[in-house]
């Protein structure tokens, strides 16, 4: 598998052999060679770039390559905790006990690599409550936070906070969209007589394509409103800007936003995205009083050095959960804000801010 920024993974299935050169010579240490046939994925591989080997529990072996200094390589590198690798060189990582979550799930289901949720202890809840019909964001956000009895957006620090309740919203989300999935198959297969109904099966895959797509986004904003609520902090979600833009988060409104006499200094705007991308463009100019945006992410790899270069030209500043965060290089960590920071800067200019400014 080939993974680049540009396109979509180029994948090649195929049968590969270990060899041992020296299988005939009994008085030297084996020499293992792994062959493999001509494939576009290798023909797309140049000098420098990452190449992965994983053996999965299948017997299968994954062999991913990534290209240089791209997204793809920097969530490859943390995926597979690999932070010691040398150009020509081959290391060994043992991650058969890591505990996978929400963003490895993720990333390895963008490989096209099934993850399954073995807990299934909310599932009888969730289809009490709802059936086998998806809830709104807003009930299934809600439902993600009140399941999670020993967090507490008031006083825990807000960077684990987030990664509490966006980790157990995806795989909330994960074991329940299983088992719709499986109810809406067994209620109208489009499989009988195994001949398949292409416009069914079309249908049915373009929606759990469009919701999985549509849920991640909008959970996330839920559970940073509820964080910024719990705190008491002032804002105005999807506030309207210049030209009908509707940035996530303003502070402290649209009405001082709007305010001419309002100080452009005690103005912030957060832009909130799983994963940014290049669509941390359309952040610039969401809020043009605002001269120096603030984005907030917290996907591990999803920053590059030169993704990091346009983001200071276009002054956005990236906010990140402290763990995701520490999953990146000193010079990455030394342009990031953690949210909890982020929120200290903006309860600090709650605070300083005359009673006459703060408009209701």
């Amino acid at each position: 598998m080939y993974l680049s920024d540009d396109d979509a993974p180029a994948v090649a299935d195929l049968e590969t052999t270990w060899y041992d050169a020296r299988r005939n010579n009994p008085n030297r240490s084996a020499e293992w060679r792994l062959y493999y046939k001509d494939c576009e994925p290798i023909r797309m591989a140049r000098p420098g770039d990452l190449m992965c080997f994983g053996m999965l529990r299948d017997n299968r072996l994954l062999i991913i390559i990534a290209q240089h200094d791209s997204t793809a390589e920097a969530q490859a590198k943390w995926l597979f905790g690999i932070d010691d690798e040398q150009e020509g060189a081959f290391r060994f990582h043992d991650n058969t006990e890591r505990e996978l979550d929400a963003f490895g799930a993720q990333i390895f289901e963008a490989l096209g690599i099934n993850v399954e949720v073995r807990d299934d202890t909310y599932l009888p809840e969730m289809i009490g409550r709802w059936g086998y019909r998806f809830p709104s964001n807003e009930e299934f956000a809600a439902f993600s936070q009140s399941s999670l009895t020993d967090v507490d957006p008031t006083h825990d620090d807000p960077d684990d906070v987030v990664i509490e309740y966006y980790d157990r919203s995806y795989l909330l989300f994960k074991l329940y969209e299983r088992a719709v999935i499986q109810h809406d198959y067994d209620a109208a297969p489009f499989v009988s007589d195994g001949v398949i109904d292409v416009d069914s099966f079309t249908s049915f895959y373009t929606s759990v394509r469009n919701r999985r797509m549509s849920r991640a986004g909008k959970v996330l904003e839920i559970h940073i409103a509820h964080i910024l609520d719990a705190r008491g902090i002032e804002y105005e979600a999807q506030a309207k800007t210049e030209n009908g833009k509707k940035p996530d988060f303003l502070f402290p409104s649209q009405a001082a936003y709007e305010d001419p006499a309002f100080p452009e200094e005690q103005l912030r705007m957060l832009a909130s995205k799983t994963s940014i991308k290049d669509r941390f463009r359309q952040v610039a100019d969401e809020a043009n009083r605002i001269r120096d945006k603030h984005l907030f992410t917290l996907t591990p790899g999803d920053v590059t050095h030169p993704k990091l270069a346009q983001l200071d030209e276009l002054h956005i500043h990236l906010v990140m959960p402290k763990v995701v965060k520490e999953s990146y290089d000193d010079l990455i960590q030394g342009e990031t804000m953690t949210f909890s920071r982020f929120i200290e800067e903006i309860q600090g200019l709650q605070a300083d801010r005359p009673q006459s400014l703060t408009l209701l």
